[in-house]
């Protein structure tokens, strides 16, 4: 198994990409973006409901909290 990098490393990492590797990282970067916000647009009924059961407001949340929270979904049993 590969070592762990953390977001230094990674950040220094792409500080030494070349302009197409750069190119070529931001287009993941932007594609997993859309990606997500279509998953969140698709699903936001759902993602209210659940936020009103645990006491949240689903629009007042930051972007980071939302992802937290779908992430603590994908991984409950």
């Amino acid at each position: 198994m590969p070592p762990e990098l953390n977001e230094e490393q990674i950040l220094a990492a792409l500080d030494r990409l070349s302009p197409q590797g750069r190119r070529k990282a931001l287009q993941r970067l932007l594609g997993n973006l859309e990606k997500w916000e279509r998953l969140v647009e698709k699903n936001q009924a759902k993602l209210e409901a659940i936020c009103r059961e645990r006491g949240l407001d689903f629009g007042r949340m930051s972007e980071d909290e939302k992802a937290e929270l779908i992430d603590q979904i994908l991984h409950e049993p």
